[in-house]
């Protein structure tokens, strides 16, 4: 390479990561660890980024600096780790989880020689194992059914309306397309699927026709997951944590590993990555969620590795960033377990009075919802909640003797709930309460104004005055919740839960084409890098379609794998 082609590589590069240092997110504790870049290779860290400091000093270099000036204030951290073993592949992916497993089968499928990556110790324990169901078009489960088949344009109109066109449309069709290719591949492997595809009539709808729920859990599933990669000879390494992305001349030639304490080199000719998000990672969290502290419901590893390992690699961050949300209840870091869950799971059915339409509060003890929506879509009410730190759920004696005594789906708005909870009854659920009070996120007292004051509500009495006014009369004027859900906070002793938004996983990344390739600032793709899943910009703000994240995981790992395989 000339000498005036390096200078301008470098300038160039350079003003590419000033323009993307506020978009960039970080672990503090990371964020002062040096980081060594040459002319001809650099590594940056998963969680660390420490090239933007490099970055920004390259700024100070004029078009007359010489390379070796620019070169030497590089030079101000640590080198590459020597590695131990190195591993060679066409094509890396990054996390085993529902995009990972896809992406690898993609590729392998298709004549590559691949190696999938995973923290786990083994498939049991990848993200997907624990999620319910996937929302695809064009499975031959669909097309054998007796049902309304879904078609990719209802499936594109539902989203596209329901979120005034969110989506990358290019993106959005090609999932579209390949979901249905994806739920068969893992038919093909073992996969038992129930389905309501032969529903006819009204009680057929967006959900019901496109829904694949898994039937297998646990290590049966995983067995179904490790039939998919071994079929097609993908070489999974367990135990394998991405730490560093490798950079050669600008293009990604691999991935630096820890494998159990051994520095492993994996050089591939494309890297795919299926991190699985960054809920794990509270900086990141508080940053895209407006200061949020939300409760990991999913993987706790999924820590942003992919998302900051393409934006080190010159990748554009999307705009749209939601969660699934906890459909069961609520959750709080004190409690044990943190977050409701299904019935005879051991959770703290305390929790569920977040989605039973009871009085909700905010940190100053004013309404922020309409409760009824909450209890009737609880998974889609993000928004609301990650605005807010805690939020708080009040109850009077009076309800929270029916809690105990009728069975618990009488006070569940979402249909799914109300199916799951029919035969359950929360017989316990004050001495639940009890226990909540013991861990310190709830508390129980004969007047309003001593809830308030335990947990600092300033306007509590007269949000729960106006709120009695407001039952008395059948009519909220102020959220406009359903007359049914108008129960009055009147009878002592009164109860308050404070709880925290619960996440399945974070949903929004790198920004992407239709073949799943990570963009740059530009637009343009980036050679050798795949993103897929949710490290993906692929979701809208809230999320809208149950469902629709594992199906979008499946179909983008899928086109990401092919798409990469193709290209090298």
């Amino acid at each position: 390479m000339m000498l005036s082609e390096i200078r301008a590589n470098t300038l160039r590069l350079a003003k590419q990561w000033q323009v993307r240092l506020s978009n960039i997110s970080t672990r503090e504790e990371n964020m002062t660890t040096p980081m060594n870049v040459s002319r001809r290779n650099f590594l940056v860290g998963a969680g660390t980024l420490a090239a933007i400091g490099t970055a920004a000093g390259l700024m100070s270099c004029t078009p007359s600096s010489s390379v070796e000036e620019a070169s030497e204030q590089s030079n101000t951290g640590t080198a590459l780790k020597n590695a131990e073993e190195t591993k060679e592949c066409d094509i890396l992916v990054v996390g085993l989880g529902a995009s990972g497993l896809m992406a690898a089968y993609g590729a392998a499928s298709k004549g590559a020689n691949v190696i999938a990556i995973d923290t786990a110790s083994d498939m049991s324990g990848v993200t997907n194992v624990r999620t319910s169901g996937a929302w695809c078009v064009g499975s031959s489960l669909q097309k054998a059914s007796s049902g309304d088949q879904l078609t990719i344009q209802e499936a594109m109109d539902h989203i596209n309306d329901g979120t005034n066109y969110q989506s990358n449309q290019k993106t959005l069709r090609a999932i579209f397309g390949a979901s249905g290719r994806a739920i068969d591949i893992l038919v093909d492997n073992g996969m038992d699927f129930r389905t309501d595809f032969d529903v006819t009539g009204d009680a057929a709808n967006i959900s019901t026709r496109g829904v694949h729920w898994y039937n297998l859990t646990g290590t049966d599933r995983a067995a179904v997951f490790q039939n998919v990669v071994d079929g097609a000879g993908v070489e999974c390494l367990f135990g394998t944590t991405a730490e560093n992305i490798i950079l050669e001349d600008g293009k990604i030639t691999g991935i630096q590993c820890d494998q159990g304490g051994t520095v492993l080199d994996i050089k591939a000719k494309a890297v795919i990555m299926c991190s699985g998000g960054f809920l794990g990672n509270e900086q990141m969290v508080a940053e895209k969620f407006a200061g949020a502290k939300i409760v990991v419901m999913g993987n706790e590893a999924c820590v942003g590795t992919g998302i900051n390992m393409s934006i080190a690699a010159g990748a554009q961050i999307g705009k749209c960033f939601s969660i699934s949300m906890n459909e069961y209840g609520g959750a709080n870091d004190l409690a044990t377990p943190t977050y409701a869950f299904r019935p005879g799971t051991g959770s703290n059915d305390a929790m569920r009075l977040t989605v039973f339409g009871t009085l909700m509060v905010d940190a100053e003890g004013d309404r922020f919802i309409n409760e009824g929506f909450v209890c009737e879509r609880c998974m889609f009410a993000a928004e609301p909640f990650v605005r807010e730190k805690y939020h708080y759920a009040i109850a009077d004696s009076a309800l929270m003797s029916r809690y105990a005594s009728e069975p618990a789906s009488n006070f569940f708005g979402d249909e799914r709930m109300k199916s799951m909870f029919a035969e359950t009854v929360m017989s316990d659920i004050l001495d639940q309460f009890d226990k909540a009070v013991n861990e310190g996120w709830a508390f129980k007292a004969d007047t309003i104004a001593e809830l308030a004051e335990h947990f600092g509500l300033t306007n509590l009495e007269q949000t729960v005055s106006d709120y009695n006014t407001a039952c008395e009369a059948g009519v909220d004027e102020t959220f406009f919740k359903d007359a049914k859900y108008l129960n009055p906070i009147e009878k002592g002793p009164f109860y308050i839960v404070q709880s925290q938004p619960a996440g399945w996983l974070s949903l929004g990344g790198i920004k992407t084409n239709a073949n799943c390739q990570a963009l740059d600032a530009d637009g343009k793709p980036i050679e050798g890098l795949y993103v897929a899943g949710v490290d993906a910009d692929l979701f809208t703000s809230p999320y809208y379609q149950m469902a629709s994240a594992n199906g979008f995981c499946l179909a983008s790992g899928l086109i990401a794998g092919e798409s990469a395989s193709a290209s090298i």
